[in-house]
């Protein structure tokens, strides 16, 4: 499968682990940072976020089904932040 280029921002130590994961086990970087995606998209997790999302959606269509698409980007925005909020609240 062909590959997209992208921009990531890590922190600089996690980014170090990954350059010597990389390098001790003859893969490339992108390597191990797929390998770690794929994994974590095969968690509980990203399960439990999948589930938030078709709730989420679910809640929009059962609300209004003509949104046009600025505000329906809106909404999404809206909901991920707050979201991100409630679980960074939830870990401290």
């Amino acid at each position: 499968m062909a590959r997209k280029k992208t921009t990531i921002y890590l922190e600089p130590d996690l980014l170090t682990a990954t350059k010597t994961l990389a390098a001790s086990s003859g893969r490339r970087e992108y390597e191990v940072i797929e390998d770690a995606l794929r994994a974590y998209m095969r968690s509980d997790e990203a399960a439990a976020g999948r589930l938030e999302l078709r709730a989420m959606l679910d809640r929009w269509s059962a609300q209004d089904a003509g949104l046009d698409e600025d505000v329906a980007i809106e909404l999404a925005t809206r909901e991920v932040h707050a979201y991100r909020a409630e679980q960074r609240d939830k870990q401290q």
